[in-house]
Formats: structure tokens, C-alpha cells, sequence
């Protein structure tokens, strides 16, 4: 009989360690806050005020929001546990968006590591913008306004495609943002550049350009099954097409 008994103390007693390992089964708290930080920059690779920044909770019946502070960090209170995406908005700032982000019952509040470098959106204009095939090369020439120099940089990024409305929410293919230190710019894309970008030869490929910010607080958006570019200026030059050499 004290045999059985110490058997069943034993028993419990693991059971009990083995649970706290995880999760206290005795937990009963439905929420906790989650807690995070952004950097802002201008358009370039200047740092700028932190605060003010809106950070809230998507897919709630209710509202959950905060506020940067000066340091650029934000609390988001008593949110119950589940997966989320935060919205980040900014009068002057493209909106950004962090999907998937897990909020689960492990501490008493979930951290966000990964702070996201965000930039205001750009104030560079396409005005111009034309394609030219040299060889097995074709030729972006890209006007803006105002113009790269050597004391203003500017940003860009160009978008393919092989439908003749291509644009930043119609493409094949995007660039990765570029700098131009001079008006117009030139961009040179090899054959075997477009080829790999999934083009054909023989087959007209049109592109358009728009001015851009270093920080492009681009993202991939799960919903909308494609990236967002949200810092780029929508006054742009008309797309132009080339035949793929």
C-alpha cells in the first residue's frame, strides 16, 4: 500500500513538472500587451522624429492602437492572444504593414525583435521616360523631377510587365530601388537579365518607373498576393514598351 502511494506522489508530481515546462495549465489570462519600435527616416538616409507614429491591430471588432514615442517604441495593450498584422501610419509616411505576427500565451508580453526601418514617401516625379534597344542591351532613360545630382539623390524603381497597363499593382517583374545622381538616368538591362526576369525574345515587354524612397516600406502583402510599394509618387510618365532583343 506505501508502495502505491508513493507510485501515484511520483506520478503527479512529474506531471506536474512536465506541464510547467510548456504552459502553466493554470494560466487563465486571455491577453497580454505586445511591444515594439520602428526607425524613421526622410526620403533619403536621414534620420527623423520617431513619435507619432500609429501602430494598430487589424482584424479586431475593437480598436487596439498606439503611438511612437520619442525613441520610437510603442506598447499595444492587453491584445488578445492569437496571430496578427499590425498596421504603421504616419502623415507623410507610406502605410506598412507586418503580417503573421504570433501573439501567443509563452511570456507576459510578446516582443517584436525586428525593427522596421520606415521612410517618408518620395517626392520624386517621372516625367519622362523612354526605352531603346542597343545590341542584346535595352536602354531606360529616365527623367524626374527634381533631378539626381551629386548633392540630391534620388530614388527609383521601374516595374515589367507583358501587358501594355503595367504599374505597381500590375507587373512581372520589379527593380529594386536605385539611385540616380544625375537627370536623366540610365538604366542598362542585359538580355539575359530580362530573360531571367521570365521575358522571351521577340516578345514586347512594357515598363513604367516611379520615383521612390531609400526606405520603401515595401512588404508582401498576403492578402493582395503580391508586394506593396507604398513610398513611391504616383505622378509618373506614361509606360513605354521595347521588343525583348
Amino acid at each position: 500500500m506505501k508502495l502505491n502511494y508513493l507510485t501515484l506522489s511520483l506520478a503527479i508530481l512529474m506531471g506536474f513538472n512536465s506541464c510547467s515546462k510548456d504552459e502553466d495549465p493554470m494560466d487563465t489570462r486571455t491577453n497580454a500587451n505586445i511591444n515594439g519600435s520602428v526607425n524613421l527616416y526622410d526620403e533619403a538616409t536621414t534620420l527623423v522624429d520617431k513619435s507619432g507614429m500609429n501602430v494598430r491591430v487589424e482584424g479586431l471588432t475593437f480598436t487596439i492602437e498606439a503611438t511612437t514615442d520619442t525613441d520610437g517604441k510603442f506598447t499595444l495593450s492587453a491584445v488578445p492572444f492569437g496571430t496578427y498584422t499590425l498596421v504603421y501610419e504616419k502623415a507623410g509616411f507610406g502605410t506598412y504593414k507586418l503580417f503573421e505576427l504570433n501573439h501567443s500565451r509563452s511570456g507576459a508580453s510578446t516582443n517584436i525583435t525586428n525593427v522596421p526601418s520606415l521612410g517618408q514617401t518620395s517626392s520624386t516625379q517621372i516625367t519622362d521616360l523612354t526605352a531603346s534597344v542597343n545590341g542584346s542591351d535595352v536602354i531606360l532613360t529616365i527623367t524626374s523631377n527634381p533631378g539626381g545630382s551629386n548633392g540630391n539623390s534620388r530614388y527609383m524603381r521601374y516595374f515589367l510587365s507583358n501587358s501594355s497597363d503595367v504599374s505597381d499593382q500590375n507587373y512581372t517583374y520589379y527593380s529594386d530601388v536605385f539611385v540616380s545622381s544625375i537627370n536623366p538616368k540610365e538604366i542598362s538591362l542585359s538580355a539575359s537579365a530580362l530573360s531571367a526576369a521570365g521575358f522571351s525574345s521577340g516578345e514586347t515587354v512594357f515598363v513604367k518607373a516611379y520615383g521612390d524612397s531609400y526606405w520603401s516600406n515595401s512588404y508582401d502583402d498576403l492578402d493582395l498576393e503580391r508586394r506593396v510599394f507604398p513610398n513611391l509618387n504616383p505622378s509618373s510618365a506614361a509606360a513605354v514598351s521595347f521588343q525583348m532583343p
